[in-house]
């Protein structure tokens, strides 16, 4: 059976990439004359330095933190969502990094790390469980478009988890698990690493379990075929994250 290679011609995916300049750095300033009443220089609002022109998993990571703590601040400025960076990117896509978040609506990883159209390649699963096919999907950005970056972002009080926490608890003292009017049989049985590994932790299990589950999928992306040789030759790095609803930001775990 003929298989892809979907490492050897990666530069063929990005057909037009190199058109896209430094210059789509997004830059917004408040009217000096605003409503301090003239007591000086108005302040001006963040930058988001373009994505498209870093190479370094170090500087993206950072972009993508500092873009974080503007979501956090309510300072979002939405870089590239303009219809001329829109265009540009009809011909091919560059994306600096990957990000495999869960499905929960109020954790979009576009909006939580302040980027744009083109930026990311998001994938998202309830609970940030995956399996061969969504594992393949996850590494595309970094085996096929040369993606230095993968973030795994795990969040709080995440429902997928928690359910799972539930069952594998009610499981665990003989109990009969809750009737949940959504069954997760599936995503129950793939978070139970992530169960086990958290005991013991201290704090709250759910949250422990969380932090557990994106170390888990760090490892297991970092081992994984498509990936492997990246991470062994340095050309990526994956990270895990664990974002907060309560503040906005996402702290970085190890």
């Amino acid at each position: 059976m003929n298989t892809l290679n979907i490492r050897g011609d990666r530069r063929k995916l990005i057909t037009g990439a190199g058109a896209i300049g430094a210059g789509a750095i997004a830059l917004l300033a408040l009217d000096a004359c605003g409503s301090d009443g003239g007591k000086g220089a108005a302040a001006q609002t963040p930058t988001a330095p373009a994505l498209d022109t870093l190479e370094s998993a170090d500087e993206i990571w950072q972009v993508l933190l500092d873009g974080n703590q503007r979501w956090a601040d309510g300072d979002s400025v939405h870089p590239h969502t303009d219809a001329e960076w829109r265009e540009s990117l009809v011909e091919g896509q560059s994306p600096r990094a990957a990000v495999f978040s869960c499905v929960d609506s109020r954790v979009s990883p576009e909006l939580v790390f302040d980027t744009g159209v083109g930026d990311l390649m998001v994938t998202r699963t309830a609970g940030n469980v995956f399996d061969p096919l969504v594992s393949e999907s996850v590494s595309y950005g970094p085996a096929a478009l040369e993606s230095p970056l993968l973030v795994v972002l795990g969040h709080q009080r995440c429902g997928a988890v928690t359910a799972a926490h539930e069952a594998l608890l009610a499981e665990e003292e003989g109990a009969e698990p809750e009737e949940h009017h959504y069954a997760l049989p599936e995503t129950v049985e793939a978070l139970r690493a992530a169960y086990e590994a958290s005991k013991g932790e201290s704090g709250d299990p759910v949250d422990a379990m969380v932090k557990a589950n994106v170390l888990l999928t760090v490892q297991a992306l970092s081992e994984h075929p498509n990936l492997a040789e990246l991470v062994a030759d340095g050309e990526l790095t994956v990270v895990g994250g664990v974002y907060s609803l309560e503040t906005g930001v996402v702290t970085e775990i190890a």
